[in-house]
């Protein structure tokens, strides 16, 4: 086996890309790396590359800090286990900085084994999520009211649901001028959505982040404790997939907690499906 390394996205893409656009969604924190990197290289430098066993390309990775690194199964075909303990391997031989990790489990578990036999550190699970897609929006009776954009003079309430959102969805904290300084990113993009119940009380958000080559991801999908089990989050979602999809997007894709059965239906009713799973490990040095 070997590590083919690319310090530049846009070799990395000419290469790979076709390979990774066949399952997207699935690929889709790579392939975002990479489109990243190539858009703006000077401020995302990072490092891509796969591990090739003879001719059989098994793994792809990213790695852009502050960002996690992040792994592909493309071919299963052949040890997996084995192709990530070399990627490990090569992560501290040639001691690239490394801020968590992300993949399947078996991917995970490979890697933090090999990494942790020659670096006194611990990785933390932080969450375990079903990678869900949509292409067809199933024809749902949603609940009264409208999605629309966020606009500015919502952005502290906007700041506050993400706070929670981090807290309660990803199991981490954010301080508040950066939560807002996000926020006010994904207003002044058209990116963030609000859903208005029949009393025009905004009642949950989500917002569209990674924009894909052939689709779009959906996330900070929030609706704070007092409205919820009343269907908001799961309306915002039909109406914002809804859109993009009439937009032209083949798919948009979201990520949902593996322990979170009532949103994991909420989204199936709406049309989306599991199609594979991603765990994110936090690496704490000792």
């Amino acid at each position: 086996m070997i590590v083919k390394v690319y310090k530049d996205a846009d070799a990395y893409l000419m290469d790979y890309e076709a390979v990774l656009l066949e399952h997207e969604a699935i690929s889709q924190l790579v392939l975002y790396d990479a489109y990243k990197s190539r858009q703006d290289p000077d401020e995302s430098m990072g490092l891509f590359g796969v591990v090739i066993d003879e001719d059989l390309t098994l793994l792809h990775f990213s790695n852009l800090p502050p960002r996690n690194l992040s792994i592909y199964i493309q071919d299963d075909s052949k040890d997996i286990r084995m192709a990530t303990m070399y990627l490990a391997d090569y992560m501290l031989e040639n001691q690239i900085q490394l801020e968590g990790l992300n993949g399947k489990y078996e991917v995970c578990e490979a890697f933090i084994e090999q990494f942790s036999k020659n670096v006194k550190c611990t990785f933390a699970e932080r969450i375990s999520m079903d990678i869900m897609e949509i292409r067809h929006v199933n024809d749902i009776r949603p609940a009264e009211g409208m999605t629309r954009l966020a606009i500015p003079n919502e952005a502290k309430l906007m700041t506050e649901w993400m706070i929670q959102y981090q807290i309660e969805a990803l199991a981490k904290e954010i301080d508040y001028e950066s939560a807002l300084v996000g926020i006010s990113k994904l207003i002044n993009k058209d990116k963030l959505y609000v859903f208005e119940n029949s009393q025009q009380t905004v009642v949950s958000m989500a917002a569209a982040t990674r924009q894909l080559a052939r689709g779009i991801a959906i996330s900070y999908v929030y609706t704070p404790e007092e409205y919820r089990g009343l269907g908001y989050g799961a309306s915002n979602v039909y109406h914002i997939s809804r859109k993009y999809l009439d937009e032209g997007n083949e798919f948009c894709t979201l990520f949902v907690d593996k322990k979170n059965m009532l949103s994991k239906r909420a989204y199936e009713k709406v049309g989306y499906y599991i199609i594979d799973d991603m765990y994110e490990y936090k690496l704490l040095q000792a």
